[in-house]
């Protein structure tokens, strides 16, 4: 039995989040996606973001999913109720049961393994069950089901039971062997039980008054350590039998977990009347209505959307203060995970190429126990993300080098920047330093520029237009703002 709903080929490990990860949901505020995955649910809470962050980086990966998705959105009723059912399953299991079975004494392995697979037995015959309703047409759903059922067979589960009685420990484990000529052992066989057969102890009774006086004692150690060993090795292959369904559970809970989150964040966004598409993979970046999930989560409606479309792997995006140019970012980032974890994205079509990984680096308050300057701290989180960086890494770096004045800033922004692009990595910049700006333009001229929109009364429409940057920042605006002047 396998589960293989996240990846085509050996079981998916649900890794912990390292610092860059747990930056991505500080920085692109994935935590009030998060609270809308589970409602409540711990289990999601605590798996979801670690397979969502730790996203497919091929082509092939993200169509696997995708179709698998689109696939258990459709069997959404049986899909939901089957993790239900895995839930209560796997709860009670926990307070009557412990995991690791496989490192206790042989008689210990049968004694639990036998009673697990007694709890068990009416468990796999309803999943059976709810997994044959599915409709499936992806590739990846119809070998889940078609194995999963096969395995399942109401004539597989029934040889499962029977063990239970083979290895019933209360009652003994019957083993035969033979004897060569030169008195060794061979042939050492586990029989199956002969528990309730009255012809078979009438036999055993006759056969026990046979007088083994003959055989040395040297060759009854021999048949007592080999009988010891077979008995070893037959127990712990019914402790690793028992295991793999344990975990079969256990991964299909998890899983069909991370699915779920996803349907239930699409749902609340439907319900709000926000369109999310299934995205497409491009060689360029094109997207039409694409918004900050977040911030429409968290304002219960519909957010200011963004359509754009390029061939470049340099995007520089400048303008006033406030005008949406963080929140495209956020909204961008958070596409780019969903669409690589094979799920939904936040827009009414979306297309973009694959990338081989995701890093943020956003301004942050400056060190409150200062232990360093804010500078310092800036280049200090760049040197972490060194070691991570690979070629067709996507890099979002938004108001960067600020923290220091803008002619050293933008030299350094420069160099930094550059050799980014110069290893393959793509940018997406937000800056208000105009040289900045200038010079990457100079170098990189297929440069892709946006501008947080102004309206000519000074208001911001939060939409990102193509343009290029202006040497003014606005501050004006803000000072205005501050001191209510019209």
């Amino acid at each position: 039995m396998r589960v293989n709903l996240l990846t085509k080929n050996g079981t998916y490990q649900i890794s912990e989040l390292d610092d860059v990860k747990k930056n991505l949901i500080s920085d692109l505020e994935l935590q009030e996606i998060f609270k809308i995955a589970g409602f409540g649910d711990f289990h999601i809470k605590d798996i979801f973001p670690k397979i969502l962050l730790n996203f497919c980086t091929n082509e092939e990966d993200i169509l696997y999913r995708q179709n698998i998705y689109k696939d258990l959105v459709k069997n959404k009723f049986l899909i939901k109720m089957l993790y239900e059912y895995l839930q209560e399953t796997i709860t009670e299991f926990k307070s009557k049961f412990q995991y690791e079975i496989i490192t206790k004494s042989p008689y210990s392995i049968v004694e639990t393994s036998t009673s697990i697979i007694e709890y068990l037995y009416p468990k796999l015959y309803a999943i059976r069950a709810n997994i044959m309703d599915w409709k499936c047409e992806s590739l990846g759903l119809k070998l889940f089901q078609e194995e999963n059922v096969k395995d399942l067979d109401p004539n597989n589960l029934d040889k499962l039971k029977k063990i239970t009685l083979d290895f019933d420990y209360k009652v003994g484990i019957m083993t035969s062997t033979g004897l060569e000529d030169n008195m060794s052992i061979s042939n050492l066989t586990l029989n199956r039980s002969t528990y309730g057969d009255k012809e078979f102890k009438k036999k055993w009774k006759k056969a026990v008054k046979i007088d083994f006086n003959y055989l040395s004692e040297s060759l009854i150690n021999e048949i007592n350590a080999k009988n010891d060993n077979a008995l070893k090795d037959v127990c712990i292959k019914l402790g690793q039998a028992t295991h793999h369904i344990i975990y079969f559970l256990k991964d299909l809970y998890d899983e069909l977990g991370f699915y779920i989150a996803s349907m239930n964040i699409e749902e609340k966004l439907n319900s709000l009347n926000i369109d999310t598409c299934i995205p497409e993979i491009s060689d360029n970046y094109q997207y039409d209505g694409l918004y900050d999930m977040a911030l429409a989560l968290k304002k219960n409606m519909s957010v200011t959307p963004n359509s754009h479309e390029t061939k470049s792997n340099v995007w520089i995006i400048t303008g006033a203060n406030q005008g949406g140019k963080t929140t495209f970012l956020r909204s961008l980032g958070q596409a780019y995970i969903f669409f690589q974890s094979g799920l939904f994205c936040p827009a009414k079509m979306i297309k973009l190429p694959v990338i081989s990984g995701l890093f943020t680096h956003f301004d942050k308050e400056e060190d409150t126990k200062l232990e360093s300057g804010k500078f310092d701290d800036e280049l200090r989180r760049f040197n972490l993300l060194m070691d991570k960086l690979k070629p067709n890494s996507l890099f979002m770096l938004n108001e960067s080098f600020q923290s220091t004045d803008e002619a050293e800033g933008s030299k350094i922004g420069y160099e930094i920047i550059s050799g980014f692009i110069d290893s393959n990595i793509r940018i997406i910049l937000v800056t208000h330093m105009y040289d900045l700006a200038m010079l990457l333009k100079d170098k990189y001229s297929d440069s892709y520029f946006l501008r947080a929109e102004r309206l000519d009364d000074g208001s911001r429409s939060f939409k990102l237009i193509e343009a290029m940057p202006l040497t003014t920042s606005f501050g004006e605006d803000l000072y205005n703002k501050i001191w209510n002047k019209d």
